[in-house]
């Protein structure tokens, strides 16, 4: 960045620390007690933008295992897309929000970053590998831009914010079982040891999970173990620190084209028998050699597509072991000043596994292994402090954080008969594509001022300055070493509150952000030539945003309804060159500016006492406004419609909680979705349902809390095209770059306290 200008940003920030303050506490409207839609938080009195919440409960109404990112999806402009149940398998697991894709997103666990959730894992991790979902407590939206003090570089549109709970004040245990359709099988068990003598309670809890895919009946497991520990120093400090671990294994669903879905279907996959995988092989070796194949050595219906080599595959999966690690000090400086600071730590071993024909097994096997290998370091340190003076809170802030990332392209030897075990990692591998180390630095400072009315309204100002350095070294291969930074001393954020009555109430706001450059495996601008890199002249990705939105809370009826206008400049295109499996790196492309315009209306009606019904409703506009000339070739992006963004979402949930009986019908419709950025291929737009019953007793003999639920996902057993862009978005084309939704599944779960 100008480091002048960042300088002065964390000089502010300092002075502002060296007074002190005090948690920035934002006027809420009256009735805020009310402002819920059962678990769903559709009303933030006195926030400048737009922040929704879902919390705990929620979370346990829906199968046990299942991911907070479906869950948040059920607020307006959000969206979710996966092939489970649980949306907890990362490869096709993906949110939007607003035209921002996943990766222009922040996220945070307790504050702790969790970079940008992509499944190349380079500067973070997924939600359901940093906690177990039982564990969280309540998870918040921020839809047009973060708040400043987000530890993120990634953010140039909405935050996710996910809280833990903390450890009871109650000493005793937990314990779920789960079994369901694929074979689920989920045990959950936590015990708390309520607070002792010395002021300490914490808490310890595991999950172990195993499924089967539904459909090649391939196993996916998961092993979790999460710690607690809070502690009072004095009268006031309290010390929290945390410790989780996850060991995830999944075998993957095979990526569909439109062509693969005309005809083998939706419920098409990798081969279950290995012998038609060797056979794939054998043909693609007889081709690749002599321009022809034996077509008998298809006999599942390849031929029928137009591409029988990348129908299936003998296997593909994804391994990722993490540790996780932070503690957090809450210092109360004063009866106007507080200080909260937290430490991190994350390490990360990853393999993304695919049994390819394209590189045979120096054994003359014609299959191999071939692996995207990840190795991840990352520590930081976040501070931020509060000041109330007067009708002002004063808040600063910064972030530093190092990441040191290893990513390498790796092949394995196979076996002419026995099939490979692709959830043990591989070793001794025959052949090394490239490996590259990857050092970034971050620095993030923040100042802010929110400026309270009599009344309940509000004004708020202030900025940020953020640096990411990212340098590559080549330890293999023949991509580009170099540096790229993404710095800008002075992001502002401007917005207000303006209460009507004590339960109406005006908010707007206005935001500029900045996206750091990533390293993002086959889809990074490292993986080029040494020239192709010192020529390319780069920029980062930058969005202004602008919100403005009315909320409302009368009687039984509770209400949000806003509008936005972004528009995007530097818009980097990842342009997929050829299938997923041959691993060739993307094309970066700067698309220039894009325009999104849209609006949003969430409605909770209290119908009577036990039952409600929501609605969210959303409308999204987003395009490219500028054409791009690549490869010698003008593309006519021009007023094309942004990919894998809906015009219209529709959300609708009917509650209902009768003494010791809950319930509740979910459905989540999405328009039309390009695949192309050109906008020649597209997949059409569906409505699923989700069905969750339950009863729980307050206390039963010795046990308390004890709850029997029976959840229903996709009850209707629509077919449907759920993610897309798996592997990349073209120009224009059939892609294999589709997953399937998951049909119809049934989860069963008993759970009790003691």
């Amino acid at each position: 960045m100008r480091k002048a200008q960042l300088k002065i940003g964390a000089s502010v920030a300092c002075i502002l620390f060296a007074l002190a303050n005090q948690a920035n506490a934002q006027q809420q409207i009256a009735a805020a007690d009310a402002d819920s839609i059962e678990t769903i938080t559709i009303i933030t009195g006195g926030a400048v933008r737009q922040v929704q919440s879902i919390d705990n409960e929620a979370l346990l109404e829906a199968a046990p295992g299942t991911s907070p990112i479906k869950e948040i999806a059920l607020l307006p402009g959000v969206n979710y897309t996966g092939s489970d149940s649980f949306g907890a398998y990362e490869w096709a697991t993906r949110i939007s929000v607003r035209g921002f894709a996943q990766y222009q997103l922040g996220f945070t666990l307790d504050g702790v970053p969790l970079g940008d959730m992509s499944y190349g894992n380079w500067n973070g991790l997924h939600i359901s590998r940093a906690i177990i979902d039982e564990n969280i407590a309540k998870t918040s939206i921020s839809q047009g831009a973060g708040s400043l003090s987000t530890a993120s570089n990634s953010n140039l549109g909405g935050t996710l914010q996910f809280t833990s709970v903390a450890p009871s004040d109650t000493a005793g245990v937990s314990f779920a079982q789960s079994f369901g359709s694929d074979s689920t099988y989920r045990t959950y068990a936590k015990l708390d040891s309520g607070k002792l003598d010395t002021g300490t309670k914490f808490d310890v809890s595991m999950v172990y999970n195993t499924t089967d895919t539904w459909k090649g009946d391939f196993p996916q497991h998961y092993v979790q173990v999460n710690g607690k520990v809070e502690q009072k120093l004095g009268d006031s400090n309290t010390l929290t620190a945390f410790f989780n671990y996850s060991d995830r294994r999944e075998n993957d669903y095979q990526d569909l084209s439109k062509n693969y879905i005309q005809h083998l279907g939706y419920g098409w996959t990798n081969y279950s028998n290995y012998q038609d995988a060797i056979n794939s092989g054998k043909a693609y070796d007889q081709y690749a050699t002599t321009g022809t194949y034996n077509p008998a050595l298809y006999h599942l219906g390849e031929n029928s597509t137009n591409d029988p080599f990348d129908a299936a595959y003998g296997g593909s999966a994804g391994l990722r072991v993490d540790y996780l690690t932070g503690a957090t000090l809450d210092t109360t400086l004063s009866d106007a000043a507080s200080l909260k600071t937290t430490i991190y730590g994350h390490t990360d071993r990853g393999d993304g596994i695919w049994v390819t024909p394209y590189v045979p097994s120096p054994n003359g096997t014609p299959l191999s292994e071939r692996t995207t290998e990840y190795k991840q370091m990352r520590t930081g340190v976040t501070s931020d402090l509060t000041w109330d003076v007067g009708n002002n809170t004063i808040a600063g802030g910064f972030w530093y954080g190092f990441e040191r990332f290893n990513n390498a392209r790796r092949y394995y030897e196979l076996s002419m008969t026995e099939a490979p075990d692709t959830l043990a990692f591989p070793s001794d591998p025959f052949r090394t594509d490239w490996e590259t180390d990857y050092d970034t630095n971050i620095y993030q400072g923040y100042v802010q001022d929110t400026y309270k009315f009599a009344d309940g309204s509000s004004v708020y100002a202030g900025f940020k300055g953020s640096e990411t350095e990212i340098t590559a070294h080549q330890v293999k291969g023949s991509y580009a070493n170099g540096s790229l930074t993404a710095a800008n001393g002075f992001l502002p954020q401007l917005g207000g509150t303006y209460s009507i009555t004590p339960n109406d109430e005006f908010f707007a706001d206005v935001a500029e952000n900045m996206r750091s450059f990533g390293a993002a495996p086959d889809s990074n601008a490292f993986q080029t030539t040494q020239a192709a890199f010192n020529s390319a002249n780069l920029k980062p990705e930058t969005s202004w945003t602008e919100e403005a939105g009315f909320r409302m809370k009368h009687g039984p009826v509770s209400a949000t309804i806003d509008g936005y206008h972004v528009n995007f400049s530097n818009w980097l295109l990842a342009v997929a060159q050829c299938p997923g499996i041959v691993g060739c790196p993307a094309a970066i492309a700067n698309v220039g500016g894009v325009t999104s315009n849209g609006a949003e209306l969430s409605v909770d009606w209290k119908i009577v006492s036990g039952l409600s019904w929501y609605n969210g409703l959303a409308y999204n506009h987003s395009t490219y406004n500028n054409d791009v000339f690549t490869n010698g070739v003008t593309q006519h992006l021009s007023g094309k419609t942004l990919v894998d963004t809906p015009d219209y979402t529709w959300k609708t949930q009917i509650n209902y909680h009768w003494n010791d009986f809950f319930g509740s019908l979910t459905g989540n419709y999405m328009s039309k979705r390009y695949f192309t950025y050109t906008n020649d291929q597209s997949v059409p737009d569906f409505m699923t349902f989700d069905l969750s019953v339950g009863y729980n007793a307050e206390k039963v003999g010795p046990l308390h809390d004890v709850r029997v639920q029976f959840n229903i996902d996709n009850l209707f057993d629509k077919q449907y095209v759920g993610t897309i862009g798996t592997n990349g978005f073209g120009f224009s084309g059939d892609n294999q770059t589709l997953q399937a939704g998951a049909p119809r599944a049934f989860f069963g779960t008993i759970s009790t306290k003691f």
